[in-house]
């Protein structure tokens, strides 16, 4: 029973179920062919190929001896999945500049003794990026402030 449940078959297993999940959710999208790509190619690609990666670490994990699984730590992956919820939340409503805020600031408590004050600078930073990129650099329509901000 050691033998399979170790930090490389857990990591396998994870990322074929992302894989297969991927797959499954994506089955109703055109694939199309590498001639004339669908909307469903590259997703459908990625899922298959996490899939596989994840089947390959598994089987790696089964063959040797590998760490054993850490005890679960729940405050991280609470402050990550809220970090996630929160951007989601936000992002249509109050914008692209608001959303990664939320998300860094619920991301920062994921760790005992950081303050939320040494998280605005980053923070601000990956939006800059996210503005100049994503808004002005490819032109996506996403919107920046909330609109009673925006004016």
């Amino acid at each position: 029973m050691m033998r399979l449940l170790n930090r490389d078959t857990a990591a396998g297993a994870l990322f074929a179920a992302i894989g297969a999940g991927g797959l499954w959710a994506g089955r109703t999208l055109n694939v199309g062919s590498a001639d004339a790509m669908g909307e469903g190619y590259v997703p459908m690609l990625m899922c298959g190929l996490l899939l596989m990666l994840g089947a390959g670490i598994f089987a790696g994990g089964l063959r040797r001896a590998a760490a054993p699984l850490p005890a679960l730590h729940w405050r991280p992956v609470l402050a990550v999945t809220a970090a996630v919820l929160a951007f989601a939340a936000a992002l249509e409503p109050l914008g692209v500049v608001a959303a990664i805020l939320a998300a860094a600031l619920c991301a920062a408590r994921a760790v005992r003794g950081v303050s939320l004050v040494s998280v605005l600078a980053p923070a601000m930073l990956l939006a800059a990026l996210v503005l100049g990129i994503f808004v002005w650099g490819l032109g996506l329509p996403l919107r920046v402030f909330p609109p009673w901000l925006a004016g």
